[in-house]
């Protein structure tokens, strides 16, 4: 080994140390660089023969924690998620109030009772009858707002689903730019690890939006797949995403009636699946958002539709009792409107079950699903009440139900009878919509559907979706706030049959529709309009509240695992300038080798 030779392990040594300045300097100058790693180098000699005979870089590694790296992603998602879901239902919550606000809905529907207790009182007070008017219009104003709040909200998700689409397109597009970028450099030679980060941070953008799952193929190529196994990337290409905003939504619009987009996933081979049909998403903000978009906010808005809907038909409706007739009853179907209801109560080995017949003029609504009522012991049946073939038809709709009850058509409407000794008709009822101020009995059409009777119609689809929306006070008893007395032309100023009536019915239990996630299936939530209202309210406030228990604690566990990858791998300033002392001291060294080996140089020419 001569002084050659040593001049060239020290110059390698001055090289090497100059890569590592290299190296700490970009070190230090990113330690505050979110998605930064911090490099060092990864050194070897260069050896000759059986002689090393210098050092040389043999890579710019990342120091990097994959198992945290890996955890961090799926904790993000999680967050996000989260994070989305307690926005929105904070939102949500103050659209319902508080139980007992000044301005949320159960006061609102309180207020208007405590209007129907003095009327009842005092009915011939003017006064009294003004106030109702005021009270059922305030009323109907609150659940206009909460309904056009409601929509709102779903419109919002609706518009950030499709800012999330085009933001996943564009990491994914980036993702596959850098991975390109990534093995071109590779092969020649060159380091990757700052394209490594690159890419990197786009994958997180990826993973707040939805839960993925990163697989290294080797090559510097990686496999992105959603956490259910939808390949985003890999070697084939990316995968794009499409969306359509549907801009301003309606209570009747959903996705799988079409209205609504799902976001599509198309592979370059052409495959295609709509993500939220198949339950592809598991976390991230775009599973929060089509959550709230489909499930969560048209649930809130049934609850609005349902307080509506039991306000105009509680006050609105002619409970008609059956006549008794042997073994059965007769009910009457005159001037019945669709959605009108016949209820029939049988016990059969002793249980009693009872029978619904809706008045739908429109077949293609037919059959009718049992769940449309909340008593999980109740057959429904649809029918039009005045189609010549109308009795035959549902006689023959319940033996195909296994309903022993004979049906034939009566003076009135229709006749029930037991077909079966072990089966005994109890009772029966006709639930008859008022349409008129007076002549129309106690019943009172005091809010409609935008002007039209409100009955609960099936025709044409759901009268009850949307109508928190479209609920107002009937027009002609604003006019004519008398009538709030005046069943009859000859009712006398104090008769209090009425307000009574309205009174009793706006505070009697009643039994609420299943999809308005109060109470089950077994167990409906029964209680007047107030407690049920009271029961919604209280609902979304604890949802609320524990949406953000979830939310804060999800965040606590990204900040732990942010704080930990950044321990493992991100920049200490510190350390880095530990290194910068040490290579300014090699680099000394190298440097002062080289100048001896200079100065034997010049020693040995000079003799």
């Amino acid at each position: 080994m001569g002084l050659s030779t040593a001049l060239g392990a020290a110059l390698s040594g001055l090289k090497t140390t100059q890569r590592g300045l290299d190296v700490v300097s970009a070190n230090i100058a990113n330690s505050q660089t979110i998605g930064y790693t911090r490099k060092s180098l990864t050194v070897e000699p260069i050896v000759s023969g059986s002689y090393t005979t210098g050092v040389q870089v043999s890579d710019v590694r990342r120091e990097l924690d994959l198992y945290l790296q890996k955890q961090l992603r799926i904790e993000t998602g999680g967050a996000a998620y989260a994070s989305q879901r307690a926005s929105s239902l904070n939102s949500l919550q103050r659209i319902f109030g508080t139980p007992g606000g000044a301005l949320s809905l159960d006061t609102a529907v309180n207020d208007f009772s405590s209007a129907l207790d003095a009327l009842a009182t005092s009915p011939e007070d003017q006064s009294a009858q003004a106030k109702v008017i005021a009270q059922a219009q305030a009323l109907a104003q609150s659940l206009n707002s909460a309904s056009r709040d409601v929509q709102s909200l779903r419109s919002d998700a609706d518009g950030k689903i499709g800012d999330g689409v085009a933001t996943a397109n564009e990491a994914l597009k980036q993702i596959e730019t850098l991975t390109d970028q990534i093995r071109a450099a590779d092969a020649r030679g060159e380091s990757t690890s700052d394209l490594e980060d690159l890419r990197d941070a786009q994958i997180d953008t990826l993973s707040a939006l939805m839960d993925v799952r990163v697989d290294d193929v080797g090559n510097g190529g990686v496999r992105i797949k959603t956490g259910a196994g939808l390949t985003l990337f890999d070697e084939s290409g990316r995968a794009t995403l499409s969306f359509n905003r549907a801009g301003s939504i309606s209570p009747d619009m959903t996705r799988e009636g079409g209205e609504l987009s799902g976001i599509t996933i198309t592979r370059p081979s052409g495959q295609s699946v709509d993500l939220l049909a198949a339950g592809q998403l598991r976390s991230g903000s775009l599973k929060a958002l089509a959550e709230l978009r489909d499930e969560t906010l048209p649930q809130a808005q049934a609850q609005l539709d349902e307080i509506a809907a039991n306000l105009a038909q509680a006050l609105g409706t002619n409970v008609i009792k059956g006549d008794a007739i042997t073994g059965g009853v007769d009910l009457t179907t005159e001037n019945a409107s669709p959605g009108d209801r016949l209820s029939v109560t049988y016990s059969s080995g002793g249980v009693t079950r009872s029978v619904t017949i809706v008045n739908v003029t429109d077949s293609s609504q037919l059959p009718l699903d049992d769940g449309l009522t909340s008593d999980p012991n109740d057959t429904v049946i649809g029918i039009d009440f005045n189609s010549p073939t109308a009795a035959a038809d549902l006689d023959a709709a319940l033996q195909a139900r296994g309903v022993a009850i004979d049906v034939a058509a009566s003076s009135k409407g229709f006749s029930f009878t037991s077909g079966d000794p072990a089966l005994t008709i109890t009772d029966g009822a006709s639930r008859i919509t008022a349409t008129e101020l007076t002549g129309d009995g106690l019943a009172l059409p005091v809010f409609t559907d935008a002007g039209a009777p409100y009955s609960g119609s099936l025709d044409g689809g759901s009268q009850r979706t949307g109508f928190a929306g479209r609920i107002t006070v009937n027009p002609d008893l604003v006019v004519d706030p008398a009538k709030l007395t005046a069943y009859a032309a000859d009712t006398g100023a104090s008769d209090a049959a009425r307000p009574e009536f309205l009174r009793d019915a706006l505070k009697a239990d009643r039994s609420f529709a299943l999809d308005s996630g109060l109470g089950g299936a077994s167990r409906p939530f029964t209680g007047s309009i107030s407690e049920f209202t009271q029961g919604i309210i209280s609902q979304q406030a604890s949802a609320s509240a524990s949406a953000s228990r979830i939310s804060e604690g999800q965040s606590l566990v990204v900040s732990t695992l942010t704080d930990k990858f950044s321990e493992a791998s991100g920049v200490d300033v510190d350390q880095e300038m530990g290194n910068l002392i040490q290579l300014q001291t090699a680099y000394g060294a190298n440097a002062r080798v080289v100048t001896a080996v200079k100065e034997m140089m010049d020693l040995l020419l000079r003799i």
